[in-house]
């Protein structure tokens, strides 16, 4: 890439309760070379009020990068992140939660990539797992701790079929170019497994690209995995909402197939009567 042709990139920050780890997600951006860049953190009204590893990173970076960092009263995960995309301004936008990290230097690279391939708007990556102290516990999120078959991510039909039956994206996977959300829609606000419906929307539409290289350090601790009975059954909802809105953008007769099956199965797992009200 042409050294004055460095588009913006755009690292989209949703904070919430995670002081302790927000510094080296901010640091790991920095330490990335890719020269143009800028950082919009939005706190989502965390109900743990202490900022200070925020407040103490932008006085002494703000002069390095463009940062905007917005404090407000809570408005969940979708609504956080379709805000942060409204106040980005890059051509290239890369979200990362306030726990997780980048690794391996691969902006440049990245960028690169999606400039040469016009017609692909999502370029998606792997990456590490590590736990509360940063020890790494798997080399391989989507190959390792999930077990996902590398030979799917290499076609379009590949990528359909493993988003549709083996749902195994984590942390700051994924960079895009941010007219896709002029195509397919920001995030579903009405839904809690967001990632997946926006995937659906971005394969259906063969605008997504794989990199075989780990960009992030994904971490897993007690909080991702805390499940009750009627979480399971609302997330089991979303999944059958999921797949019902978006069955309508696949053209081939088999991938509808395997959405509806998806529903069907969701469906069942359901025992609450005023959840399923919420199918029709």
């Amino acid at each position: 890439m042409n050294s004055h042709n460095h588009p913006l990139v755009s690292f989209i920050i949703p904070f919430y309760n995670h002081n302790h780890f927000v510094k080296q997600t901010l640091d790991s951006i920095l330490e990335d070379t890719y020269p143009n860049k800028e950082i919009i953190i939005i706190n989502d009204g965390s109900t743990n009020p202490d900022d200070s590893n925020i407040i103490d990173w932008i006085e002494k970076n703000d002069n390095k990068l463009y940062i905007n960092y917005i404090k407000r009263k809570n408005k969940g995960v979708t609504k956080t992140l379709n805000e942060l995309i409204e106040l980005s301004k890059g051509k290239y936008i890369a979200v990362c939660a306030s726990d997780d990290y980048f690794i391996n230097n691969t902006i440049t690279k990245r960028v690169e990539i999606l400039e040469n391939n016009p017609t692909k708007l999502l370029l998606l990556s792997d990456n590490i797992v590590v736990d509360d102290r940063g020890k790494k516990l798997y080399e391989s999120n989507l190959f390792e701790l999930r077990n996902t078959k590398k030979k799917y991510f290499k076609t379009d039909r590949g990528l359909k079929y493993v988003t549709i039956n083996y749902w195994s994206l984590a942390g700051a996977c994924y960079i895009v170019n941010r007219k896709i959300f002029d195509i397919i829609g920001k995030y579903n606000e009405n839904l809690i497994v967001e990632d997946w419906d926006f995937f659906l929307r971005v394969v259906a539409k063969d605008f997504a690209l794989f990199y075989d290289e780990r960009v992030s350090a994904y971490r897993l601790h007690d909080s991702n995995a805390i499940s009750n009975k009627t979480l399971d059954e609302k997330r089991e909802l979303n999944v059958a909402l999921a797949a019902k809105n978006n069955i309508k953008y696949f053209n081939s007769l088999y991938f509808k197939f395997l959405l509806w099956k998806k529903y069907r199965k969701a469906i069942k797992k359901i025992k609450n009567k005023d959840l399923l009200g919420q199918i029709q």
